[in-house]
């Protein structure tokens, strides 16, 4: 049911006077709400909820008639990953126009961003768990945070939006998986028009100290969190190799044990494409959510994906 007009507003401003509290816990306890409209206007449900006998409202804030895209640029694409902290400036320049192009062509989208940490975040990975000591762990945290600042500044040199969202500080590994503490910095960032740009970091880990978590892990939870209608992984290659070096246009999830990979040429302590394929295919069995490496070395490919252009060469997942 949606609301235009004056009676939204009126409808809006009486909500407000209800006490913070209650409508927080609302928020936590609805799920069978008894009535719910929906007002294009403000980008919120506003849900009729009993407790205790009594209706109460409870707001709860949504990304309505727009879609969420999560896109990962690996380290592959941003730096030199042959040289330690070698970041590519020139390919990092035109990856923030393309984004920027497409995003103000673009206004109904969301993006979430992700990108690797390459020879920022690899070599330095592989001297932590080598060593398993906490310097090093830290030295990989704030070497991988030096390239998100290098991004960061370009995008926001090409006008775009972002907020950086760093996984030491929001993300725990407990048990058998990572334990996500970042959804509303992303949901607050998608609201707001801001793009939150998140990278591959060391988390803390109740048994071993520290963990690596991904860029491909975050694409994977970013996906299924937000729903995203389109994931993208821009690699410096074409798509996912064969053996003969020919790109295979598509992988279905219960045939990605049967793909022979190529494997990473680089230093790379998060499993390479083969790891990449991996979460990307239990990604589109569980969640029926597809994805699509591509190459994005080449110029204009980011903008391809970002904008839908059937003319983006690539490997489909899913």
């Amino acid at each position: 049911m949606i609301f235009h007009g004056c009676l939204a507003p009126f409808i809006t401003t009486r909500l407000h006077r209800f006490p913070r509290e209650n409508v927080e816990i609302q928020e936590v306890r609805e799920q069978k709400p008894g009535l719910c409209f929906l007002f294009s206007d403000f980008w919120s449900r506003v849900c009729l909820v009993k407790s205790r006998g009594f209706f109460t409202f409870a707001i709860q804030t949504l990304i309505m008639n727009e879609e969420v895209y999560v896109l990962k640029i690996g380290g592959s694409v941003l730096t030199e990953k042959g040289k330690e902290r070698k970041a590519r400036k020139s390919a990092i320049k035109r990856i923030s126009k393309e984004i920027a192009l497409a995003l103000a062509h673009t206004a109904e989208k969301k993006l979430i961003l992700v990108h690797g940490a390459g020879s920022y975040g690899h070599p330095q990975a592989k001297v932590y768990l080598a060593s398993r000591d906490a310097k090093d762990a830290l030295i990989t945290h704030e070497s991988a945070k030096e390239l998100n600042r290098i991004v960061t500044a370009s995008l926001m040199e090409s006008g775009v939006k972002i907020m950086p969202i760093h996984p030491l500080s929001g993300v725990v590994f407990r048990g058998e998986e990572p334990k996500y503490k970042i959804k509303e910095q992303i949901e607050v960032a998608l609201e707001t028009g801001i793009v939150p740009v998140l990278h591959g970091d060391v988390i803390m880990d109740e048994k071993e100290g520290f963990r690596i978590l991904s860029g491909d892990q975050l694409v994977v939870y970013a996906a299924k969190e937000f729903k995203a209608s389109r994931v993208g992984v821009g690699t410096d290659v074409d798509g996912v190799l064969d053996d003969e070096g020919e790109v295979i246009r598509k992988i279905m999830p219960a045939e990605v044990d049967k793909v022979s990979l190529k494997g990473s040429e680089h230093v790379d302590v998060t499993g390479g494409m083969k790891e990449k394929v991996h979460l990307l295919a239990k990604l589109a069995s569980e969640n029926s959510i597809s994805s699509v490496l591509f190459n994005a070395s080449k110029e204009s490919n980011v903008y391809k994906f970002l904008t839908d252009d059937d003319d983006l060469f690539g490997t489909v997942v899913g």
